[in-house]
């Protein structure tokens, strides 16, 4: 089952607390979900929606927590024609683009998934594969990652979703570490002006 919500988050940290919201108030902690942020275009103004893959049916718990929050939802279930759309009709078309990117795993960038808690400290690139279900990794620029390279962490991976594999972007650190090219507190560019 795939549930996605828009509720027109500026930016993904706002899309990544509402997701730990959504997880927290359902209590789905220790139940193998997917999670992600899907950049929606279009409209008045870019903003981000956000989807939860289950095999549990989470559709009631979901619209219970939103039902009093201004979001559009689409509910998609395995075998389903067609899916369960509610909610004013612009967010409602976020929530579906959102729905159909995580059906077909081709893009989104992802917050959970099954391995995500351990990854955590130092850990050579086929170990980060292996223990943390990693697919890819990939070097921005060009930067070589081979299985004994020592990535960093950070204790905050956000691989994204290409072509239905978790590949997870690194760049070059001190101590000839990678670390992650996404980080956990991102400062925008050009905060100082």
């Amino acid at each position: 089952m795939i549930i996605a919500i828009d509720a027109d988050s500026k930016d993904t940290a706002a899309a990544d607390h509402l997701l730990y919201d959504l997880i927290d108030q359902i209590g789905i902690r220790a139940q193998p979900v997917v999670a992600l942020t899907h950049t929606v275009s279009g409209g008045d103004r870019p903003h981000v929606a956000v989807s939860l893959t289950s095999a549990a049916d989470l559709a009631d718990s979901i619209r219970e927590v939103v039902a009093d929050r201004n979001v559009g939802l689409a509910i998609t279930r395995p075998g389903a024609s067609e899916p369960e759309l509610a909610g004013p009709s612009r967010l409602v078309r976020g929530a579906y683009v959102a729905a159909v990117e995580a059906a077909l795993g081709t893009t989104g960038r992802v917050v959970r998934w099954p391995g995500h808690e351990q990854a955590h400290g130092v850990l050579p690139a086929a170990e980060l594969r292996t223990r943390c279900g990693i697919d890819d990794l990939e070097g921005i620029g060009g930067v070589p990652v081979e299985d004994d390279t020592l990535v960093d962490t950070l204790d905050f991976l956000r691989p994204v979703r290409r072509d239905g594999r978790l590949v997870l972007q690194v760049q070059p650190a001190a101590g000839d570490l990678l670390i992650p090219f996404e980080l956990q507190h991102q400062q925008k560019c050009c905060a100082d002006h």
